[in-house]
């Protein structure tokens, strides 16, 4: 009876995980990236607008004061914060690997995931069949 307990717990740990997660492929959703893209934009012309504006009195003769250019300044940090959240966003990595076979970014073959999850199973098992009889002395 604790030999089919163990079995039956070895089991549910090789093959709990692919039953509770499904399976797949590291994307984004296009609204997302879509709503990455439109706060950068409005990052961009915000930070352009106030440069301008800071350019222009300078061009009049004006001396912009610190909160002109402490302005322009967290413009410019917010648009490029906005800029590289694009980047983090919508350029999920794809296709294969410089150095290697391919990756599975692009898409994850449920089968094969399951097949070798399966195999880690089966191994674990019967490690721990042998280990168990070994222990009892009829190895």
């Amino acid at each position: 009876m604790r030999r089919n307990a163990l079995v039956i717990a070895a089991a549910a740990l090789a093959f709990g995980p692919l039953a509770a997660a499904p399976a797949f492929a590291a994307t984004t959703p296009p609204d997302n990236c879509a709503k990455a893209a439109a706060a950068a934009d409005q990052a961009d012309t915000a930070y352009k607008a106030a440069l301008a504006d800071y350019q222009k009195q300078v061009a009049d003769g004006g001396h912009p004061g610190k909160a002109e250019e402490d302005n322009v300044a967290a413009l410019k940090a917010a648009y490029d914060k906005a800029a590289a959240n694009i980047v983090t966003v919508c350029d999920s990595p794809k296709g294969a690997m410089k150095t290697g076979a391919g990756s599975t970014s692009e898409s994850g073959n449920t089968a094969e995931l399951a097949a070798g999850a399966a195999l880690l199973g089966v191994a674990g098992i019967g490690g721990t069949v042998l280990v168990r009889r070994r222990a009892n002395g009829r190895a």
